[in-house]
């Protein structure tokens, strides 16, 4: 697996040993939920280095985003055909940054008021490669979780979904956060690993580690896909449109 390149000898063993493992997490119901692949998150540049991403965009991931986003949109068109929810999430705030809050604790660059490449861009607009489509829903959120103060797990049960596919970003926040949270609301997990994203390896793949461990299943998109296709198709659509 990804991560086990992180794992020392003795983690190997104690694991072993006690058999730890997140619970499975492919329901007959599920709702893809596409995490804040937006781009101030993925940057405009498909394949530009992080490091040069970030000038531009301080959040940006760099070019694992655009490998991400590929797969993400075959996992959204797949949804779609199969009748299956397609969420997405992204930030937005006032402003004048008012209600930016604890974000501005934790990130030097909070206060920069000018990149140094502009660009006409919301930094909260999904990528146009994953433009939402009419029956698909939006969720506007302010903190890590999908799901924290928002309206996430309202629409997931009126849509009678028993479970989620997790793409999108970072895989270490925001992505992690919404596993704990729809694990918490009784929701199935798994995150799809080659869907999701993060700034550094090693946050990517221990955040999917303790995932597996803790909330749900880790699997890639290829296993996603051929999930949904084996689902059998709903009676009517999941959303009006």
């Amino acid at each position: 697996m990804i991560w086990d390149d992180y794992l020392s000898a003795a983690d190997r063993d104690r694991l072993a040993t006690t058999g730890l493992t997140g619970p499975a997490g492919l329901g007959q119901r599920p709702a893809l939920l596409v995490i804040d692949v937006s781009w101030g998150f993925a940057g405009d540049r498909p394949g530009e280095d992080i490091l040069d991403s970030i000038r531009r965009w301080p959040n940006s991931c760099g070019a694992e985003s655009w490998d991400a986003v590929d797969r993400i949109a075959a996992l959204c068109t797949a949804a779609r055909a199969r009748g299956i929810p397609v969420l997405y999430t992204t930030g937005r705030a006032r402003g004048d940054a008012w209600d930016v809050g604890s974000w501005s604790w934790k990130n030097s660059r909070t206060g920069e008021q000018v990149p140094a490449t502009p660009q006409d861009r919301d930094a909260n607009e999904i990528v146009s490669a994953l433009t939402p489509e009419a029956r698909d829903l939006l969720v506007y959120k302010r903190k890590p979780s999908a799901f924290f103060s928002a309206p996430t797990a309202t629409h997931l049960r009126r849509l009678g979904c028993d479970s989620v596919l997790l793409t999108g970003t970072t895989t270490s926040g925001c992505v992690r956060a919404s596993a704990v949270d729809a694990y918490s609301h009784g929701f199935k997990v798994a995150a799809i690993e080659d869907g999701c994203f993060d700034r550094a390896q090693s946050s990517h793949a221990v955040a999917l580690f303790d995932i597996a461990m803790r909330y749900g299943a880790v699997i890639d998109s290829t296993a996603a896909l051929g999930h949904m296709a084996a689902l059998a198709a709903p009676s009517a659509p999941a959303l009006p449109g």
